[in-house]
């Protein structure tokens, strides 16, 4: 009995014990959490969403703006079986002037927002134009509970254009808001291009209006007012007269095309083609312009200057000049004999020219792009040290471009083919690499950067944003070379102007339309093997599309006072000197015209490329 009596006191003292402790929690621990929560029931913190930060060019041309509009908003918890009635009358309210919605879509748009830990108003109609909320405003402003807040929508003023380079903006999702908290109050976030890389510093920061409401959620006082910080613009170095030219020049042709300052790596246009239109991206691409972009061919969603890997062809030809001059006991007037052709392993490796060059120097190479020198010459070294100066000009690296996800490409030695494919590196490897094919990789930005290296004796970081609000970005050049490597590049520069400037050059005549003085180098990359029985070479024009080579052409000018460098690549264009050639010749036209660099005759006045 005394055991029953005992076991019963000691239930009632651990209950007794436990009400306690829950009191306690209640009535002190948890005290701070319920104040807040009552002071939630009284203030309401409205956001204020800054306005996205526009993008011009050098030139205070609008790239990315946005177009003043309003999103009409209702507050929290209507959805309610007692408040229910409420949502209904203000979204009947506001159908007859927007006949374009029904009430169910309305309705649905404002239960996907609302939530028992939700305290923002809720947007039932993202956008609305300017002028017509100017023509219902006096009838919307009568409800006490309707918000009609202000907002802007993203333009791209140039639709297409540059359309890589810019990038676009899209609505949020949440995985996205997870990365970029603030997105959930404009409801974008940049996708691609500027807009992506620079997406924090364009959204701004956002404010906030703390006011004092009743049970209602009416307005009584406001508490606290902080602005957001906001127009956060960004200025590039592009010219939009410079991009839309160079659009027009590429119509009809699919690949990249950069004309960057040589010295600053400041981008004057890079076209990626096919572009698109950036305007179809805002608010939600359709189904059917997205399943036209994901479905072509020519993949135009691929910013093929920074993204497109292509074998380099001969433009590669000017590096492993520089590699043999160092490593090959070789100088620039030693003479060796280019038959058309050499044989290894029972493999011909032939010259472009059915009838080979006879003999060739450095300076014959180049102009001439005469494959078998450069075949000869990379079996007299390790080809590792050729790649390491290839790395030195800036290739298989990324050139630190201000955009995402740039890609780096492969410069071919032992040491990566072993790493990469663990296989051995073979003479044969050797020679094709030394022509820039083999699994030799590179994008037309790491192309136009190791030519700007060449012009102007240092490597510069390419870039498209030159000044952030009033903040002014420069970046030094980086000093990659040796001195004695730094001595030849005149020779380099030689080399590519009797390429273009001197008959018998790969693109003398194709760039005879040129007003400017021109250095360059042409480049045909194969895509496909050319069997070793065929002794007649099929014209390029006899092929598949998708068969015919890649046609590159880089180059810089005025030829002896390098200030801007040009880089093309038509991809299965066939080839660089007929293809590329006369469109670096227009492009090169269209910087004489707008006053970048002086025409032939006046460049001929001051000689300045081997100061």
């Amino acid at each position: 009995m005394n055991n029953r009596i005992i076991i019963v006191f000691a239930v009632f003292l651990v209950f007794w014990i436990v009400l306690l402790i829950k009191i306690f929690n209640v009535s002190v621990l948890s005290y701070k959490f319920y104040e807040e929560k009552a002071i939630n029931n009284t203030l309401r913190e409205d956001p204020i969403i800054p306005t996205r930060g526009q993008i011009s060019d050098r030139n205070g041309i609008p790239l990315a703006t946005n177009t003043v509009g309003f999103m009409i908003s209702l507050p929290p918890r209507l959805s309610l079986r007692s408040q229910s009635k409420i949502l209904e009358e203000e979204i009947e309210r506001i159908l007859p002037f927007f006949p374009q919605y029904t009430k169910e879509k309305l309705i649905s748009n404002y239960k996907k927002g609302d939530s028992p830990y939700n305290h923002d108003y809720i947007p039932i109609i993202n956008f609305v134009e300017h002028d017509v909320i100017l023509k219902y405003y006096p009838e919307l402003s009568q409800s006490e509970i309707l918000r009609i807040i202000p907002f802007a929508k993203r333009y791209y003023p140039n639709l297409t254009s540059a359309s890589h380079v810019i990038g676009y903006v899209s609505n949020a999702n949440n995985q996205d808001i997870q990365k970029q908290p603030i997105a959930k109050y404009t409801n974008i976030i940049g996708k691609e291009g500027l807009e992506k890389q620079y997406d924090t510093y364009l959204q701004g920061e956002i404010g906030s209006r703390i006011v004092k409401v009743t049970a209602l959620n009416k307005e009584v006082e406001v508490v606290s007012y902080k602005e957001a910080i906001e127009n956060r613009d960004l200025t590039t170095t592009l010219d939009i007269r410079v991009q839309k030219e160079m659009d027009k020049i590429f119509e009809g042709q699919n690949g990249a095309a950069i004309i960057m300052n040589a010295h600053n790596g400041e981008i004057l246009a890079a076209g990626s083609y096919p572009e698109y239109n950036l305007n179809h991206f805002i608010g939600g691409i359709s189904h059917e312009n997205w399943n036209a972009l994901r479905d072509s061919p020519y993949k135009p969603l691929i910013n093929k200057f920074i993204n497109g890997l292509y074998p380099p062809g001969s433009v590669i030809k000017m590096g492993m000049g520089l590699a043999f001059l160092e490593y090959a006991q070789i100088d620039e007037t030693t003479e060796i004999k280019t038959p058309p052709f050499i044989e290894l392993g029972g493999r011909k490796f032939r010259d472009w020219k059915k009838d080979g060059h006879g003999s060739s120097d450095l300076l014959k190479a180049i102009k001439r792009s005469v494959d078998v020198y450069f075949y000869i010459l990379s079996q007299r070294t390790d080809f590792q040290n050729i790649a390491n100066i290839l790395r030195q000009m800036g290739l298989g690296q990324k050139t630190g471009v201000d955009l995402p996800n740039e890609f780096i490409g492969i410069v071919p030695s032992p040491k990566i083919k072993k790493e990469r494919y663990k296989q051995d590196w073979y003479t044969g490897d050797s020679i094709v690499s030394s022509i820039g094919q083999g699994f030799f990789l590179a994008t037309p930005l790491q192309i136009a950067n190791y030519t700007a290296l060449i012009a102007s004796g240092k490597l510069p970081t390419p870039h498209f944003v030159s000044q952030m609000g009033e903040n002014i970005i420069t970046i030094p050049p980086k000093d990659t070379l040796t001195n004695f490597q730094k001595s030849k590049l005149p020779i380099l520069r030689e080399g590519m102007r009797q390429v273009c400037s001197e008959v018998g050059g790969t693109a003398y005549l194709a760039t005879q339309e040129s007003k400017a003085y021109l250095a360059c180098k042409t480049g045909t990359a194969q895509v496909i093997k050319i069997s070793q029985t065929d002794q007649e070479r099929l014209k390029e024009s006899e092929l598949d599309y998708f068969h015919r080579s890649q046609a590159w052409i880089t180059g810089f000018l005025p030829a002896n006072n390098p200030q801007y460098v040009i880089t093309i690549m038509v991809e299965h264009g066939g080839s660089g000197s007929g293809t590329a050639g006369p469109i670096l010749a227009k492009l090169s036209n269209v910087l004489v015209d707008l006053g970048y660099v002086p025409n032939k005759q006046n460049s001929f006045m001051k000689d300045t490329t081997n100061d």
